[in-house]
């Protein structure tokens, strides 16, 4: 059996913590720039607010709701706290984001316990009491299962799915519920009468494969209860990394694309840290009426230094911006990551330039692990740099 952890409204929930004066109000957690909402209180969600949302339309449907940037140390204090009360209980944990972990229950001390939801129960309870954050608990025989049985009585609710129950309880779930099934995947199920996570889990597996690929069948098989991927407790190799930011609405390109080379630095120093280089690259924009449009590019060869991949990024940039739109987010993308080897040379592209290249970058991923990201900026960069972090008087480069 499969365990799954999910924090409640965790961004808006640790700012509650933080501040008790806004325990059971209306609260948006904004992200950074404040034109998004990424978590909002379940006062605020009673009124119709969303995740994602942008800020105009949260207080459009909650007027009175406060409003407060999120603190991403405060949450990522929260988030470790919590995984240090599980590791406590359960030895294989794996974590799935900032506040949601999946838990394989087949490797407890005396193996499953007799009573799931008791079992549930306790560590939701201590998860209460040393932290002051709630969570929902579901149980499942599978990892899909798991995580919507845990979304299925939120806030802090516990929900235990065996294999007799299945049926029963994806019968009362909508198809929407089945994480995987986004809008697009909305509009087959809906054209087909699938309504409820049953009827998908009993649909025609070949035409279930038509229209999502390999990834319907497996949908299908974990719903059923076939565990087909396991809790993974070690670290894999990520995919990808990226950074996103929202700000206030902005039609100069100099500010946005300020943006985007803060991302760029941020996404090369975590990328070399795990000793990692990348052979694609994406950039995207989302203007004022919430539409995202975004590019990406393949590189010429693995790169690893905010040198060689600027032009790049400064060429997709180049062709996405509109200097007649305002824009509320800029986001940026390293793909197609793989180890990094001793550096091979280009026949494109001068040798002693690239060790120039090397030697620079070298040195700001120095400072910057030791004095913070802020320590040395690009110039560009400089019209969204934030002056009271701390920093070292080193000149800015271009």
């Amino acid at each position: 059996m499969i365990c799954h952890i999910d924090a409640d409204s965790f961004f808006a929930s640790v700012l509650q913590r933080k501040h008790p004066r806004l325990r059971g109000k209306p609260l948006l957690a904004l992200g950074m720039g404040g034109g998004c909402v990424i978590a909002a209180s379940y006062e605020a969600k009673a009124k119709g607010v969303k995740t994602g949302m942008p800020l105009r339309d949260a207080l459009a449907l909650c007027p009175q709701a406060e409003r407060m940037s999120s603190d991403f140390a405060e949450t990522a204090l929260a988030s470790h706290q919590i995984e240090s009360i599980i590791q406590n209980h359960c030895p294989v944990i794996e974590q799935m984001s900032i506040d949601e972990w999946f838990l394989d229950l087949d490797t407890l001390v005396g193996g499953v316990p007799f009573d799931l939801f008791l079992w549930a129960k306790d560590i939701q309870k201590e998860i209460m009491t040393m932290t002051g954050l709630s969570v929902s608990v579901g149980v499942g025989p599978s990892k899909l299962l798991a995580k919507m049985a845990s979304e299925y009585r939120k806030p802090a609710g516990v929900t235990v799915v065996e294999k007799h129950t299945i049926e029963t309880f994806l019968a009362d779930r909508p198809a929407a519920a089945i994480p995987g099934i986004g809008r697009m995947r909305e509009l087959h199920t809906k054209a087909r009468h699938w309504d409820t996570a049953w009827d998908i889990a009993t649909a025609d597996t070949a035409t279930l494969q038509k229209l999502f690929g390999k990834q319907g069948p497996e949908l299908q098989q974990e719903l059923l209860g076939e565990c087909l991927f396991e809790v993974n407790a070690e670290s894999a190799q990520p995919q990808s990394i990226s950074r996103t930011r929202s700000f206030k609405a902005l039609k100069g390109s100099d500010v946005v694309w300020a943006h985007v080379l803060q991302h760029v630095s941020y996404c090369v120093l975590k990328m070399r840290k795990q000793k990692l280089c990348t052979r694609g690259i994406s950039v995207w924009l989302r203007d004022n009426k919430y539409e995202h449009s975004g590019l990406q590019l393949k590189l010429p060869q693995p790169f690893d230094t905010e040198e060689a991949i600027t032009p790049y990024v400064r060429k997709l940039f180049l062709q996405l911006f509109d200097k007649h739109t305002l824009y509320t987010q800029a986001g940026f993308a390293l793909w197609n990551l793989h180890e990094r080897a001793s550096k091979q040379f280009s026949l494109f592209r001068d040798a002693n330039d690239m060790i120039e290249e090397e030697t620079l970058q070298q040195s700001l991923d120095e400072l910057r692990i030791k004095y913070g990201r802020e320590v040395v900026i690009r110039g560009s960069a400089l019209p969204v740099h934030d002056p009271h972090k701390r920093k070292l008087d080193l000149p800015m480069f271009e």
